[in-house]
């Protein structure tokens, strides 16, 4: 995947976006069953990463994944690792499609 850099910070993969010191992706599933099984297993990652991501399902199908430490003033290098994990997440579900 091609990465960008964020403000002096590592690169950051494809399909996030850093917004105001937060780091944002937003993905079409097929259904909002597919919808629901992605934020659980974002949940499981997020809980063993020890990390608590905003997760939303809108638009019946669309999920919008808000990563950020607010007491460290944005995005550190575990919330990265959280990007990372929730791009492996998603793979998963795109090659099972």
């Amino acid at each position: 995947r091609a990465a960008s850099r964020t403000r002096g910070g590592p690169a950051v993969t494809a399909g996030w976006k850093l917004v105001n010191g937060t780091l944002v992706r937003e993905l079409a599933m097929r259904d909002f069953d597919e919808a629901f099984r992605l934020i659980a297993r974002i949940g499981t990652e997020a809980e063993d990463h020890l990390r608590r991501p905003d997760v939303c399902i809108f638009e019946f199908n669309r999920v919008r994944i808000v990563v950020r430490n607010p007491q460290h003033g944005g995005v550190t290098e575990a919330e990265r690792r959280l990007a990372a994990k929730v791009d492996a997440v998603v793979a998963d579900f795109e090659s099972a499609r």
